[in-house]
């Protein structure tokens, strides 16, 4: 069964992080697809243009070459992988038809790489899509902000759908826009959210533990 991966590009901004996630998607077997975010190098780029007055699709764009360039690092240390980063759907599709890892960032302006991730999910018909968060697990309310905030180590999509509507502003508590989650809960694939900080949670979640959040239909 395809596994999909999506790393927060928070994770490529920690040298020691990435190489650790290199060395366990080597060690699983099966089929796998990684979309990379875009860290450190797509906010500083985009800090740049908003400060220039660039154009919000001129951003995306930015954050969109950022998360391709993770994705070819990540590549780079992957001896199975895919050569190339695919820039569309139909180019992932055709890469996942070759080989046994794809790794990809974004696709295209206004879509982020958690959409991206959701669209890979479907069309590799996926039974569970792995997300590794910059935060451990999903919360009632933003942990950083309400010390109360409840750890919700199950939930379905309409909650959580309910918990990103609340906090949706940018730079917020927002795991995945609604975008995403409506890809997922269309097909109902499952998604499981852990700390990306911890990599060996990926071996977690296929021993059939759940390190974080699991959401389900």
């Amino acid at each position: 069964m395809a596994l999909v991966l999506k790393i927060s590009g928070r994770v490529f901004d920690n040298e020691e992080l990435v190489l650790k996630y290199a060395e366990i998607l080597s060690k699983l077997p099966g089929r796998i697809a990684v979309v990379a975010g875009g860290g450190e190098v797509a906010r500083r780029y985009i800090a740049v243009a908003r400060k220039g007055g660039a154009s919000n699709t001129f951003q995306d764009l930015l954050g969109i070459y950022a998360s391709r360039l993770n994705a070819l690092l990540l590549i780079s240390l992957l001896k199975d992988a895919y050569a190339k980063v695919p820039r569309n759907m139909e180019e992932f599709l055709e890469a996942w038809g070759r080989s046994r890892i794809v790794v990809t960032g974004g696709f295209q302006p206004g879509q982020s790489t958690a959409t991206v991730a959701a669209l890979v999910a479907e069309a590799v018909r996926a039974a569970a899509l792995l997300n590794a968060a910059n935060i451990d697990a999903v919360y009632s309310d933003d942990p950083r902000k309400n010390p109360n905030a409840t750890r919700l180590s199950e939930l379905k999509y309409d909650e959580f759908e309910r918990i990103l509507r609340s906090s949706n502003l940018p730079g917020g508590y927002e795991l995945i826009d609604t975008w995403a989650v409506s890809i997922l809960k269309r097909s109902c694939i499952t998604t499981y959210i852990f700390d990306g900080r911890t990599p060996e949670a990926i071996e977690a979640v296929v021993r059939g533990e759940n390190p974080g959040s699991k959401i389900t239909c």
